[in-house]
Formats: C-alpha cells, sequence, structure tokens
C-alpha cells in the first residue's frame, strides 16, 4: 500500500507536534520559563483590523499566520495541561 504524499506529511507533522508538546511541558516545569510560556500563548502577531488595511479580501498572508497563532495557542496549552498532569 503506497502512502501518498498529503499522508506522509500529515504524519510528520504529527510527530512533530507530539515531541514539541511533550518538551514544552518539561520546560514549564521551570518558574521562569512558565512564564514566558504563558505570556506567549496570552501574545497574537496577527495583524489587527485597524493595524493595516488588508483590502477588500485580506491577503492570504492574513490567514496563514491566524492558523499559525492558533496552533501556537493549541500546542501551549496542550503542553501546560500536560504539565498540570505530572504534578
Amino acid at each position: 500500500m503506497a502512502i501518498d504524499s498529503t499522508t506522509h506529511l500529515e504524519g510528520r507533522i504529527n510527530a512533530h507536534r507530539r515531541l514539541l508538546v511533550e518538551l514544552i511541558s518539561v520546560v514549564a516545569a521551570i518558574p521562569e520559563a512558565r512564564a514566558a510560556l504563558v505570556a506567549m500563548a496570552g501574545a497574537s502577531e496577527t495583524v489587527l483590523d485597524h493595524e493595516e488595511d488588508p483590502g477588500v479580501e485580506p491577503d492570504p498572508a492574513f490567514a496563514a499566520q491566524q492558523i499559525a497563532d492558533d496552533e501556537i495557542r493549541a500546542i501551549l496549552s496542550a503542553a501546560m495541561a500536560r504539565h498540570e498532569t505530572k504534578l
């Protein structure tokens, strides 16, 4: 059975995400690092509406950045939850 490139890529991304969540949960045990991670979870790199005019149709870069921000928050949230279960 051949695996298409999309499935292969998705599997690799999921593996990276699982490793990253575990690593961040370990780092969260360091109080200074935990504070930085919590701050990062609250930050956003997405340009807000009043900061830049995307035009009639927003540029795909705005959508990609929002997806990235959402994924960062999801990873940090999962890592913090994993850290809390270890306490």
